[in-house]
């Protein structure tokens, strides 16, 4: 198969636990280094004690505590570079997260989710 490898830091926040694992471990053995976070609250937790470079935010627009969007918004405030992808598994998500940041809808494949990274790090 033909899936895109990289090297960067990537924060995924999925409150699923077996795709998170699933993509954590995918995602690993193509070369990135995966944190990964159930909700919101945990993610900005982690970002805080991180002291690398997280270089993509992946998170479920719909999460418990503190929706995908918000957590992007105060992500981006303390690191500024940060690109973000966003996942929804359902269609009445919200326009205007377009300007913050791709939309990448469940379910979807690990060539899909890579395509999409290497996008975003190459924009």
């Amino acid at each position: 198969m033909d899936y895109q490898r990289g090297t960067e830091t990537i924060l995924l926040v999925e409150d699923e636990e077996l795709l998170r694992h699933v993509v954590i471990d995918m995602l690993g053995q193509l070369g990135y280094r995966v944190l990964g976070a159930t909700n919101g609250k945990e993610a900005l937790a982690l970002a805080e004690k991180y002291s690398g470079k997280i270089d993509v935010l992946v998170t479920d627009v719909l999460l418990p505590e503190l929706p995908g969007p918000q957590l992007a918004h105060s992500l981006l405030a303390s690191r500024p570079n940060l690109r973000v992808i966003f996942v929804s598994g359902g269609t009445d998500v919200d326009d205007t997260l377009a300007d913050k940041g791709p939309l990448l809808y469940k379910p979807f494949t690990i060539k899909m989710l890579t395509a999409k990274l290497r996008e975003v790090l190459q924009a």
